[in-house]
């Protein structure tokens, strides 16, 4: 990260130009581009796959990133392997709390526990689980922006339910 950008120790004119192009080019070099990896991405919004898509060229990763206009209701996975990470409208910016929810409880029926499939989730909202129907496995504590959130983690393959609705 920066390996393209200008900071003020780069001007603080003890430490020679020469240092700071060595190490930029030293970066360079651990740059792992021989990978068969790639990163799907979707979002319902086209100008958020747009700014996706611009993004990854500019830092040089576009030819790992497939990105494409999606409704989270049409969510299919289509590979052996996979780690979902989202994080979806929580009814602060977009969206109301009653909508987040509907989008909570088709994550839960989409995001089946699978082997070799994890699923990782932002929110804020206290009643996630419930509304996703089921526990999650682990849960970390994090703020996105100035909002207090939890990253919930669902990694185990067999499925439970919680049974309790969402209202």
């Amino acid at each position: 990260p920066g390996i393209n950008r200008n900071f003020d120790v780069d001007r603080w004119g003890f430490i020679p130009e020469s240092v700071w192009m060595s190490e930029r080019e030293r970066c360079r070099d651990l740059i792992k581009t021989d990978t068969d990896f790639v990163a799907f991405g979707t979002d319902i919004d086209p100008k958020a796959i747009e700014l996706t898509l611009k993004n990854a060229k500019n830092i040089g990763v576009d030819k790992f990133i497939r990105a494409s206009v999606a409704d989270i209701k049409n969510f299919d996975p289509t590979t052996e392997r996979g780690t979902l990470i989202t994080n979806p409208p929580y009814g602060e910016r977009m969206l109301d709390v009653r909508e987040a929810e509907k989008i909570y409880r088709i994550m839960g029926d989409k995001f089946v526990a699978k082997h070799g499939w994890s699923y990782g989730i932002i929110s804020p909202d206290e009643e996630f689980e419930k509304c996703f129907g089921r526990k999650a496995d682990k849960r970390r504590k994090l703020y996105n922006g100035m909002i207090k959130c939890q990253y919930y983690m669902y990694f185990k393959y067999f499925q439970m339910s919680l049974h309790i609705k969402c209202m």
